[in-house]
């Protein structure tokens, strides 16, 4: 089972990479996984231009590392997309990986697992993650996607990720049902 991991978050070792490694750290102990993970952050991901040359031709014309990712979603079993939630959805980083799906055809990544994963700073409801989640519903249906499992840890400067054994044990969990 090949796993492709993308860390939305622009801090590599903060709430959000945490929660993603510890469902890493799960789903590795599976015979047969092999995980690619992707920090959005280190690669040049520059924004769909809607210019539709995707739809005469084949693949993008932009020239940036999306050409290296788009042989990763297709090729995966599994998509795990890790994001904290900013002013109510996801990062800039995930939200221009997403984008950037418009350049494939639905039945080249058709068929996928998802997990999502999310940090937010605010324990209220409506502070974002049920706004990122309902996207990624939209997203998964519309591609034909099963989204498996969403999981969301409430953090801030007093509860790191790191230091919510409860949180990094569910995730862990989660990553070992895989």
């Amino acid at each position: 089972m090949k796993i492709a991991a993308f860390l939305g978050s622009p801090r590599k070792n903060g709430n959000t990479a945490h929660l993603l490694k510890e469902f890493l750290k799960g789903a590795s102990e599976k015979s047969g996984v092999t995980i690619n993970q992707i920090y959005l952050q280190e690669n040049r991901i520059l924004g769909c231009t809607g210019c539709g040359y995707c739809k005469t031709s084949t693949g993008c014309k932009l020239e940036d590392d999306m050409q290296n990712i788009y042989p990763i979603l297709k090729e995966a079993d599994v998509l795990v997309f890790a994001t904290p939630v900013y002013w109510w959805s996801m990062s800039s980083q995930l939200k221009a990986l997403i984008d950037r799906f418009y350049a494939l055809e639905i039945s080249e990544i058709k068929g996928k697992k998802i997990y999502l994963l999310m940090t937010y700073g605010d324990s209220l409801p409506n502070s974002g993650p049920e706004l990122v989640e309902r996207t990624f519903r939209d997203i998964c249906e519309y591609i034909e996607w099963e989204l498996v499992k969403v999981y969301g840890a409430c953090t801030d400067q007093y509860m790191p990720v790191k230091q919510n054994a409860e949180a990094l044990k569910e995730v862990y969990e989660i990553g070992r049902s895989i």
